[in-house]
């Protein structure tokens, strides 16, 4: 196999010194060859007294070392042995386009970076991150037990004794994890802490949920106000037995429930879409993102006296 190394090296030890353009040119040259040995044996022979000795290729001030002794080989074979020559031809065509792409100038990743930046700009990208300190605190707890665990499985002299320090750090460890779960469970059932879980909807008033809504939006908090808000629309339609209570629906099934042809379908769907992308998606709330809830609620019919 040819090798192509960057290295210093002493002009006697090399037969030829190139330019990335007379290489190539060298190549087409030797794959021209490459071609005719089989009707013509005195092409092989003129091709390796030209790489007889190793090459050098200098580019922008190194210089490359092309051991061309795979070459010679096939190139011998290549008179009588249609595999080699087809080898020879191949890596010959190989080390062209390696030559030309080593000549092109790198591709200009701004754009693509400027594109990406876009992209991570945007509003369900604005959680994303690396590791946070909680995080690398959790890695640390666990890694400080697996090495303690490690130490104790491998050179307590007492079996008793290192039993019981490996249970009680088996125990710490589950304690440890029942913990991230139970942290877990808390924040995602968090979300849903404001819907009623047994009975409908529609069995608080829905100016209580405006209520409740108005109040939160007092206290600035914003994403409850929306939330809270949403709920106050479903209670409002549900009243007027738009469809048939059921405290398991989630808000794209009412949507989903809403007739095609119904008056309030457009702004049921504007109003479940800020709900998503406001407290499950996260995005950032503020006064104008609740003035934007009670105006679709308007539209919904629900105004208040």
């Amino acid at each position: 196999m040819v090798v192509l190394t960057c290295t210093a090296v002493h002009a006697t030890e090399f037969g030829h010194t190139f330019t990335p353009a007379e290489y190539v040119a060298e190549l087409e040259r030797l794959s021209s060859l490459a071609d005719s040995i089989r009707n013509d044996p005195h092409a092989a022979d003129t091709a390796i007294s030209e790489l007889r000795s190793n090459w050098k290729v200098q580019v922008d001030g190194h210089d490359f070392a092309v051991d061309t002794g795979w070459l010679v080989d096939r190139f011998r074979k290549g008179v009588s042995d249609d595999q080699s020559r087809d080898e020879l031809k191949a890596r010959l065509s190989d080390l062209k386009k390696e030559a030309q792409a080593f000549q092109e100038q790198p591709a200009d990743s701004a754009a693509a970076r400027a594109t990406l930046n876009q992209i991570l700009a945007r509003s369900e990208f604005h959680q994303v991150h690396g590791p946070t300190w909680f995080d690398r605190l959790k890695f640390r707890i666990l890694e400080w037990i697996f090495r303690l665990l490690s130490r104790f499985f491998g050179s307590s002299s007492d079996p008793t004794v290192g039993r019981v320090l490996v249970w009680s750090l088996v125990g710490i460890a589950v304690l440890i994890l029942a913990f991230f779960v139970y942290r877990a469970i808390r924040q995602n059932a968090r979300q849903e802490s404001v819907v009623p879980q047994i009975t409908p909807v529609s069995a608080k008033h829905w100016r209580i949920w405006m209520t409740e809504a108005q109040a939160a939006a007092a206290k600035g908090l914003w994403r409850d106000a929306v939330h809270l808000a949403y709920w106050a629309g479903i209670s409002f339609l549900e009243e007027r037995s738009t469809w048939r209570p059921d405290t398991a629906r989630t808000p794209r099934e009412y949507l989903r429930i809403l007739p095609a042809e119904s008056a309030h379908r457009p702004a049921l769907s504007a109003l479940t879409h800020k709900l998503e992308v406001t407290w499950y998606g996260n995005d950032p709330a503020g006064p104008e993102t609740f003035s934007e809830t009670l105006t679709l609620l308007e539209n919904l019919g629900c105004r208040q006296a």
